[in-house]
């Protein structure tokens, strides 16, 4: 216990801990939904607040790791510059990686509603060689024209999966972009990972009350019920189990084993020429 904190605070903060070593990287909103499930907390906004400023105390006195508290939610856009032509060589002949999913039947795309859980599943979509999507929303009209068009131009069967809100306007945003991309033109397949109706009760999670304000709220009611929740709220590992199932169900594993080897083949030479460059 560090010096003048409550017992709960202490707790509260153990319990914290345990999860995170269990199951990070995580957002403090997962980190908040899963202490809910538990019942260590309540479903509120004070909770949540009070979870985020202990998680800032318990990363900066060490009893929590930085690195298993994730934030994609504010970008840096940054140069792409090198010192010189040497260490560009370098950064080239390490970072090299071969796409697997070029010599595959299909192309794989993982489409998120929103970018709130990127960062506790980004190690493991780089290591699958998938490319995520994040719609924040409805799509604009040129953004669907867009995807329609990188679409149709693949020369390969598109399947995507799908990551969202189990609420009104989540499960509309899913047949919402189907229905405008295909509107173009474009061919591809979709299936939802998460989070769906049947996730409440199996995981515990905490649901929402549907706003009977929502448009879109007679619909979904007709045919789920009046509970909803955020795809946060889904346990992290439980996702990236998902996502890796998925994804490895539509990949030839004869054909990755493939591109591998080709990779370690391209890699070397790549590395004979930058050993040569000239410093």
């Amino acid at each position: 216990m560090a010096r003048g904190e409550w017992e709960s605070t202490t707790r509260l903060i153990e319990q914290a801990a345990e999860i995170l070593a269990a199951e990070n990287p995580m957002t403090i909103r997962q980190l908040f939904y899963r202490l809910v499930s538990i019942a260590v907390i309540d479903n509120s906004r004070a909770d949540y607040q009070r979870v985020s400023s202990l998680l800032t105390k318990a990363r900066n006195d060490g009893r929590v790791d930085f690195d298993h508290i994730v934030d994609r939610s504010r970008p840096e856009y940054m140069p792409y510059v090198f010192d010189d032509a040497a260490e560009y060589a370098r950064v080239i002949s390490a970072g090299y990686r071969k796409d697997y999913w070029a010599m595959q039947p299909w192309k794989v795309e993982i489409w998120c509603e929103k970018d709130s859980i990127i960062g506790s599943i980004e190690d493991l979509t780089n290591e699958l060689g998938v490319t995520v999507r994040v719609g924040r929303g409805f799509l604009s009209t040129t953004k669907a024209h867009e995807l329609a068009e990188f679409i149709k131009d693949s020369d390969k069967l598109m399947s995507v999966f799908y990551l969202g809100d189990h609420d009104p306007s989540g499960r509309n945003i899913e047949s919402d972009l189907y229905d405008r991309i295909h509107k173009y033109g474009a061919t591809f397949t979709i299936k939802r990972l998460a989070i769906h109706a049947s996730d409440i009760a199996k995981f515990k999670l905490p649901p929402l009350r549907v706003k009977a304000t929502d448009s879109r709220a007679t619909g979904f009611l007709r045919r789920y019920s009046n509970k909803c929740v955020e795809l946060d709220a889904l346990p992290p590992n439980e996702l990236r189990r998902r996502i890796e199932q998925a994804v490895k169900s539509m990949r030839d594993d004869r054909l990755w084993s493939r591109a591998i080897r080709v990779e370690k083949v391209e890699l070397n030479s790549i590395k004979e020429f930058a050993a040569q460059w000239p410093s």
